[in-house]
């Protein structure tokens, strides 16, 4: 094989790095996440998920980046899928900067719950889209944090 050829795969090969491994710096933007009882806007139950760069600790205080919230199609199970656009009801995400105020809401995109279990958790993936932070898109793998919730 002539040298330009194998600087040619060299190439290729480094751009398919480059590629690959920025594919996977975005799935893997939010290693940590977990998931609670939480209240809706109207104090009735619902459910957060909680993803974070930095680890997360059950009970508050934690400054999550992006949360999930789930008000209706409770309980959740496996295999739902929440479509998220300006006519959604059933909750929301928002995206917060270091998890620091004001939050950004999206405004359209998905969330599958591909495995819950009551106990232990959830799993699933989100493409969610923001007005000014853009795409972002993963997945996680929520633990269950048993907290006593009194919502009113």
């Amino acid at each position: 094989m002539g040298l330009k050829r194998v600087r040619k795969f060299a190439v290729w090969g480094a751009m398919l790095l480059l590629v690959g491994s920025s594919a996977l710096a975005e799935q893997e933007r939010f290693p940590y996440s977990k998931m609670s009882n939480s209240c809706a806007p109207w104090d009735g139950p619902a459910i957060d998920i909680s993803l974070s760069a930095v680890p997360l600790k059950c009970g508050k205080g934690d400054a999550a980046e992006l949360r999930v919230y789930f008000w209706k199609e409770l309980p959740l199970h496996e295999g739902q899928v929440f479509h998220l656009d300006a006519k959604s009801d059933w909750g929301g995400a928002s995206y917060c900067i270091g998890g620091d105020q004001p939050c950004e809401r999206a405004t359209a995109g998905a969330i599958h719950i591909e495995r819950y279990d009551r106990e232990k958790g959830a799993e699933g993936t989100y493409e969610l889209v923001f007005p000014k932070l853009g795409k972002l898109s993963g997945t996680f793998h929520a633990q269950w944090c048993h907290e006593r919730i009194f919502c009113g």
